[in-house]
């Protein structure tokens, strides 16, 4: 083999190796997922005579709806993070515990996500619009919105509410953040269960 050649098989594995190293050195992704604490998790609702209730997607701006945890610097900054991801999509996950925060607190087994079965009757439908939904590490924590309590057609406005919960998170960490948005969503569900228990007490 030729010099040149062995220079360059040389340099070709030098290469490799420095990149295998680099890999083997970068950051982790970790991924989160909101979920109730455990002090929000009552027993199993299994009642199939309280309401039935239809929840729509959540509506997240666009700036939220990604893989990347957002948090925010100061009023004109954001920080999106390279290796705190969600599990998945924000807007399935914040649907999915809005939903089962909701059977809980209504004891109802008929609370379902959109789209239902056309041959389902639906006593009520829920639709949750989120401006924002982020904080600062170490900071405060912001989810404001707007929620509308419709019919079963979907065709009458009962109630409209809009709300912003806020919490300070207790130390610098992505996972205390997520907790934090987790417990904002859980009272979030509350103030929309309540609205459906003052339309059945009406």
């Amino acid at each position: 083999m030729r010099s040149d050649q062995k220079m360059l098989r040389h340099m070709w594995m030098v290469s490799l190796l420095a990149l295998l190293a680099a890999c083997g050195s970068s950051p982790k992704t970790d991924f989160y997922v909101l979920n109730a604490d455990q002090s929000s998790v009552m027993q199993s609702a299994n009642v199939s005579t309280g309401p039935s209730v239809g929840v729509w997607q959540v509506v997240l701006p666009d700036l939220l709806d990604r893989s990347e945890i957002v948090t925010r610097d100061n009023r004109y900054k954001i920080t999106m993070a390279d290796f705190s991801w969600w599990a998945g999509s924000l807007q399935e996950n914040m649907t999915l515990l809005i939903t089962t925060q909701l059977s809980q607190y209504l004891q109802s087994n008929r609370v379902v996500v959109s789209p239902w079965p056309s041959y389902r009757k639906i006593d009520y439908q829920v639709i949750v619009r989120v401006q924002r939904f982020d904080g600062e590490l170490g900071g405060e924590v912001v989810l404001r919105g707007l929620w509308n309590l419709l019919d079963g057609a979907g065709e009458n406005e009962l109630k409209r509410e809009v709300f912003e919960f806020k919490i300070n998170t207790a130390d610098l960490t992505y996972q205390e953040m997520v907790a934090a948005m987790s417990r904002l969503t859980v009272q979030l569900t509350e103030q929309l269960a309540n609205g459906i228990i003052d339309q059945e007490a009406g």
